[in-house]
């Protein structure tokens, strides 16, 4: 399909993403140019896997122009805003334009249900593959914002597979200029997020979007109708739409605060012995159920999935008890009702116990939300370097006890063990971006994890 073509690589960076796009164009004989920012000594790993193909130059260090008017393909990575000034030359010059996740729904066969939302949706996508998992077995393909480059699983993707994809907010703007949308989009909520990167609400809600946008009217749209946001896509989806909610009894999923859920109106199972704890986690469940019934998933295999379900790493994932205290890693919490979440999960055993660890790069984000939480359950606060730790402490600073700024995730742990005393609990809950200190969120929570197993 691409031999032959030019295709540039525009910021292989050092997740697997970059990676898999150039080694799925390399197989397909096309023409690869690389062209990033970072130092051949930093992409020194991603290098040597290329050296093994013969089709492959690298522009590092630096970008040129004429790349952008020359290539047939500009593969954009995802961290890459859309009004990129090499970008826009691209476009003047009449070139194609695409992301990973737009180029895996082009190309795949198999059907592809496809997940955003600004909170969940990594426990509701994971969640939804092991649900499929239980009855299509090795069938269902798990991928996208969620760790692992879904492009390298396309030539193993027929149409009897079924792909799970996690989808991020800069992965659906690339989608929104390709035309494309799953086959089932599911919307967990939508607060304030990423402002930094969209420049607007509007512009955040709009990529949104995407996800259903380019449905047809065979695709369906799973959405959260007790988000003043995402309510309102009812109205807007091409699609079939099915509704779930933890307040209104008309919707197609409903859960009781017995934890009876409803399909429809009748009752279907009651879940009994649930790990997953908080409401945010009842709204990823049923996200997940509703999803699952329209592949007619039996309720019997769905409860006992759901029931035996301990949630995904980096997500209110507790580590270890040292000393008395113990050490939760919520590296993923980079938003406002993140944080709210995890005051809703344990605040009140731990009422004024709670060491928490936050900081960043801002997003934008309003951090006045959090002030009476953060006065009433925490006992101290570390903060890590950033613009964000900054607005943190002029919000919370005269109210907590707060000790700023820690430019390594050692130093903070080694803060925080200091201040809990037996009986307490340390958390890292950010709140915030990783850019300045991390390579990503996972990394930030790797370090975290690595560092207090090695206490």
């Amino acid at each position: 399909m691409y031999e032959n073509k030019k295709v540039l690589i525009f910021g292989l960076g050092l997740n697997d993403g970059g990676l898999g796009m150039a080694e799925y164009f390399l197989k397909e004989g096309a023409l690869v140019t690389i062209t990033d920012m970072k130092s051949e000594e930093e992409l020194k790993a991603q290098i040597e896997v290329l050296s093994e193909y013969e089709n492959v130059q690298f522009h590092l260090g630096r970008h040129i122009e004429k790349d952008f008017i020359e290539h047939d393909i500009i593969i954009r990575n995802p961290a890459i805003k859309p009004d990129n000034k090499y970008l826009r030359l691209a476009r003047n010059s009449g070139k194609e334009i695409v992301m990973e996740m737009a180029l895996f729904h082009k190309v795949a066969s198999s059907p592809i249900i496809g997940i955003t939302g600004t909170r969940g949706k990594s426990t509701t996508t994971t969640l939804i593959y092991e649900i499929l998992k239980d009855v299509y077995k090795e069938k269902v393909f798990l991928g996208g914002n969620i760790g692992k480059s879904a492009i390298r699983e396309l030539p193993n993707l027929s149409k009897h597979d079924i792909a799970v994809l996690e989808l991020s907010s800069f992965q659906l703007d690339g989608m929104g200029e390709s035309t494309v949308s799953p086959h089932i989009a599911v919307v967990t909520n939508l607060y304030k997020d990423h402002i930094d990167w969209h420049g607007s609400m509007d512009e955040y809600i709009k990529a949104k979007k995407n996800i259903f946008l380019h449905q047809i009217k065979d695709d369906y749209l799973v959405v959260n109708i007790d988000n003043d946001i995402t309510k309102e896509f009812v109205d807007e989806s091409p699609g079939k739409v099915i509704t779930f909610s933890l307040k209104d009894k008309e919707a197609n999923y409903y859960m009781d605060d017995d934890l009876n859920v409803y399909e429809n109106g009748k009752e279907i199972f009651k879940l009994d012995n649930l790990k997953l704890k908080g409401e945010h986690n009842h709204y990823n469940i049923l996200a997940a159920v509703s999803t699952a019934r329209i592949y007619d998933i039996p309720v019997e295999s769905i409860k006992k999935v759901v029931e035996s379900f301990e949630g995904v790493t980096n997500r209110q994932e507790f580590v270890r008890e040292l000393d008395g205290v113990k050490y939760y890693n919520d590296t993923c919490a980079t938003s406002v009702e993140a944080m709210l979440a995890m005051f809703n999960t344990f605040g009140e055993k731990y009422k004024g116990k709670i060491v928490m660890i936050a900081g960043g790069v801002d997003k934008g984000l309003e951090y006045e939300l959090l002030l009476n939480d953060m006065r009433k359950y925490l006992k101290s606060l570390v903060l890590f370097e950033g613009t964000a730790s900054e607005k943190i402490d002029t919000v919370v600073g005269p109210y907590v006890d707060t000790h700023k700024y820690f430019d390594s995730m050692k130093g903070a742990i080694d803060k925080a063990r200091e201040l809990a005393n037996e009986g307490d609990m340390v958390i890292l809950c950010p709140g915030a971006s990783s850019f300045n200190m991390f390579i990503n969120e996972f990394d930030r929570g790797k370090q975290f994890v690595d560092y207090v197993n090695s206490l």
